[in-house]
C-alpha cells in the first residue's frame, strides 16, 4: 500500500467515523462524489487543484464557492475544505475508493466481478455470490461483466483475491504441466 493510500484511507476513515456518528454516513459519500463528478468535468478545476504554485487559500476560496454551489452537507464541505488546505484535492477520488472500502468493511461487505464467457442465469450468480462469500465470510456485491476470452466458465475476483474457474485457465496450466513433463 503506497503513502498516498494509506494517507487517503487515514481520511477516509476519520470522515466515516464522524459521518455514521451523525448518521449521514451515505449522504456524505454522494456529496463527495458529486463533487468530484463536478470537479472532474471542468479541467480548469482539475488543474487548479493539481498545481502547487496556487495558493491554498484561493483552492479554498474556491471549494467554498463551488460546495455552496451545490448545496453540500456542511460536514462534506468541510471535509473538501480541508483537503484543500493540506492540497490533498487531486486525491479525492482516492480518498472515495477508500471511504467505499472502509465502508463495505464495516457492513461486512465486498465488492466482487463476476466475469463469464457466456450468459449466467440469475440463479447461478446468486449461488457463486453465496458460496464465495460464505467463504470468505462477507456479503458479496457483484458486477457481471461477459468476457469470450474465458472460452467457458467463470472468474470471479474479489479485491486481490481471484477464483478462476474458465477453460481458458485451465486449459493454459494443461499446457504449462505438458510442456513440464517433456
Amino acid at each position: 500500500m503506497s503513502i498516498q493510500d494509506v494517507a487517503s484511507r487515514r481520511y477516509a476513515t476519520a470522515l466515516l467515523d464522524e459521518a455514521t456518528a451523525a448518521g449521514i454516513a451515505d449522504k456524505c459519500l454522494a456529496d463527495l462524489e458529486a463533487f468530484a463528478r463536478q470537479a472532474s468535468s471542468v479541467s480548469d478545476l482539475r488543474d487548479l487543484f493539481a498545481n502547487p504554485t496556487v495558493p491554498a487559500e484561493a483552492v479554498g476560496r474556491v471549494v467554498h464557492s463551488l460546495t455552496s454551489s451545490m448545496k453540500l452537507d456542511p460536514m462534506a464541505s468541510s471535509f473538501l475544505a480541508l483537503l484543500a488546505s493540506r492540497r490533498r484535492l487531486d486525491k479525492l477520488a482516492s480518498v472515495i475508493g477508500a471511504y467505499k472500502a472502509v465502508q463495505d468493511e464495516r457492513a461486512g461487505r465486498a465488492q466482487a466481478l463476476l466475469e463469464s464467457a457466456g450468459p449466467i442465469s440469475d440463479d447461478q450468480v446468486n449461488r457463486i455470490r453465496d458460496a464465495i462469500g460464505a467463504a470468505m465470510n462477507r456479503r458479496l456485491v457483484l458486477t457481471k461483466k461477459r468476457d469470450p476470452a474465458l472460452l467457458s466458465g467463470v472468474r470471479v475476483t474479489v479485491g486481490d483475491q481471484v477464483f478462476d474457474l474458465s477453460a481458458r485457465t485451465y486449459l493454459e496450466s494443461l499446457r504449462a504441466r505438458l510442456l513440464e513433463n517433456r
